[in-house]
């Protein structure tokens, strides 16, 4: 597989990258390289989904391409950016690249940012704030510096997976809403040395496009423009869950923003008993029809999904098909955080593993077995909001429902995959000189389900799509709500 920038790509690479700010450390190419092959072979080592979306021959090409990019007295966010981009290749979005401190801080104190926030309705970039003091909500963003959004957003999702698996896209937009797209814009296109942008817009009122002479602000300044603009209602991920029964009705609508027990345990509250409540609610008051709202749920505690839907099924079921590990040691593991701990690990790893008859290492079935039904489940009729949020331990519930044919649908395909995610356990590999750290999953979690209806790399795809406009998010209007509550009544 090749793998092709366009021209206005190459001068956006080439011109960042030719320039060094003097607050950023510079290393030699040596100390780069030693740090990029320590990375390279780390993953290859430990990755056990490497290779799961992109070949090994394309990998190598990858590796060797960006390898190729290193030089002398290259600064340590060039290097960074060069990290995001091969970590990111493996399309899973539970692997990444983390800045060092003196990135970070870079980031925090001498970053240069776009005072644009975006919400993306059906990937166009519609402005959520006024610019410069003219109207400019409600625009829509055609290019910037001249180079065009589209290529733009390759250029920033080449660098980043997060809330994707395989070849899932809803995720990745997702994760540029708001202000995050200018943080993004940042981190992985910005020339370092300018301090205005030209951003061509589109009057969607008008049609007519305008060019602003955009002056870049600092993160405080950028925090506070954001503060400005108040998130909707389905922006808002403060609350663990959400119960309601909507009235005269035998509605419920349930939500969950997490699946970590941790989160739950914080707040003194056991998810188990949250969940073992709310349908003792829905038993006592004869609910027919449940909404569940995972559409902010990007995963948590393993197991958690299993718990929920036993309070929805009869039947028992096996959720994975295996799990896998790569290895039950590691050769770089003085360089990760288990240095010191490093005994934890391997047992860990040797006690749930064992070696299968064709040399792989798998997880022994009495480890984490999936959650018995429930005596008495709720047996009403099930709908499901989910949207490129949906990951992880999130996108795995909404994959159980749909293998079973439980629920329907309403929203956007999940960012996370139907058929499996490389996860679980994690280490994190230091690069000594540099530094940066490079976030790497131990688990391939394959499952055992099955659809006719979603290719291999893709979430759950909703049976009724419906992405919210522009004009219901600024009314604070949830479109998927709506629609599922006005489906159930006819």
């Amino acid at each position: 597989m090749k793998y092709y920038i366009s021209i206005g790509l190459i001068f956006i690479t080439i011109n960042a990258f030719s320039q060094n700010d003097s607050v950023l450390s510079q290393f030699s190419k040596k100390q780069l390289i030693e740090d990029y092959d320590l990375m390279v072979s780390s993953l290859k080592e430990a990755h056990t989904g490497l290779y799961w979306y992109t070949s090994p021959s394309s990998y190598e090409e990858i590796f060797q391409q960006h390898r190729d990019k290193i030089y002398e007295g290259m600064n340590s966010y060039e290097f960074f950016r060069i990290l995001c981009s091969v970590t990111a290749a493996d399309k899973e979005g539970h692997s990444n690249a983390n800045p060092s401190k003196e990135v970070s801080n870079y980031y925090r104190t001498k970053g240069k940012f776009l005072p644009i926030g975006v919400k993306v309705v059906n990937k166009k970039l519609f402005v959520i704030n006024n610019i410069n003091f003219k109207r400019t909500r409600g625009n829509v963003i055609k290019s910037i510096n001249g180079i065009a959004i589209d290529s733009i957003l390759r250029e920033i999702f080449r660098h980043k997976s997060s809330l994707s698996d395989g070849f899932t896209t809803t995720g990745k937009f997702n994760s540029i809403n708001r202000y995050s797209f200018s943080s993004n814009y940042f981190d992985y296109v910005y020339d370092f040395k300018k301090e205005k942008l030209s951003v061509t817009l589109l009057d969607t009122l008008t049609n007519l496009e305008n060019t602003l002479s955009v002056n870049l602000v600092s993160r405080d300044s950028l925090l506070s423009i954001g503060k400005t603009t108040p998130r909707t209602e389905i922006e808002k991920n403060e609350k663990l869950f959400k119960f309601k029964i909507h009235q005269n009705t035998k509605i419920a609508v349930m939500g969950f923003s997490t699946f970590s027990y941790n989160a739950y345990a914080r707040k003194n509250l056991n998810f188990k008993s949250v969940v073992d409540s709310l349908f003792l609610v829905i038993k006592k008051h004869k609910i027919k029809k449940l909404i569940i709202d995972i559409r902010n749920n990007s995963g948590g505690t393993e197991g958690a999904e299993d718990y929920l839907y036993s309070h929805l099924t009869k039947r028992a079921y096996t959720k994975y098909e295996y799990v896998e590990v790569k290895s039950l040691k590691f050769s770089f593991i003085n360089q990760t955080d288990y240095k010191d701990n490093t005994e934890s690990l391997y047992s860990m790893l040797k006690g749930e593993h064992y070696l299968s008859n064709d040399g792989r290492f798998l997880r022994k079935k009495n480890v984490l077995p999936t959650e018995l039904p429930k005596k008495k489940p709720f047996k009403g009729d099930l709908y499901i909001l989910i949207s490129g949020r949906t990951y992880s331990g999130g996108s795995e519930f909404a994959s159980i429902a749909k293998s079973h044919n439980r629920a329907l649908f309403v929203g956007e395909e999940t960012g996370g995959g139907f058929y499996g995610q490389t996860s679980g356990s994690y280490i994190y590999l230091t690069l000594p000189n540099t530094q940066n750290k490079v976030r790497i999953p131990l688990l391939k979690f394959f499952t055992s389900f099955k659809s006719n209806d979603i290719p291999f790399g893709r979430g759950v795809i909703p049976d009724y799509k419906i992405t919210q406009t522009f004009e219901d998010y600024i009314n604070n209007v949830d479109s998927q709500m709506e629609f599922t509550l006005n489906l159930i009544k006819d």
